[in-house]
């Protein structure tokens, strides 16, 4: 296993540990713009390994962007495998394999967190 202490948002963090077999984005889709969730996950592609898994979670609070986050992921090349929503909470946790074609990977900013 692979730790990295960098930029999560610049893709050149990841240069010594793509291609992944496993990311968990916990944390990262519900604090960073909508606009940067769509260009991260369509980046995803670059940073997998044929069949990694990306672990991800996100909110449920107005607006709900998981439904977009889950098709974004399924035009971006995964299977959900398992998306867990429980009724009396807001969050959400979801599993998806990667079964599109990996991709090299580029340099650029990918996202910024925002406060």
């Amino acid at each position: 296993m692979t730790v990295a202490e960098a930029d999560a948002g610049d893709l050149t963090s990841y240069r010594h540990i793509v291609p992944a077999d496993l990311v968990v984005m916990a944390g990262v889709l519900g604090n960073i713009s909508d606009t940067d969730a769509h260009t991260t996950i369509r980046t995803l592609p670059q940073l997998r390994a044929p069949a990694a898994t990306v672990i991800w979670t996100r909110t449920r609070r107005a607006p709900d962007l998981t439904p977009s986050v889950r098709r974004w992921l399924t035009d971006a090349g995964f299977s959900e495998q398992a998306f867990t929503a429980p009724d009396d909470v807001l969050f959400s946790v979801d599993d998806h394999r990667f079964t599109g074609t990996p991709r090299p990977l580029q340099n650029g900013k990918i996202f910024q967190f925002i406060a």
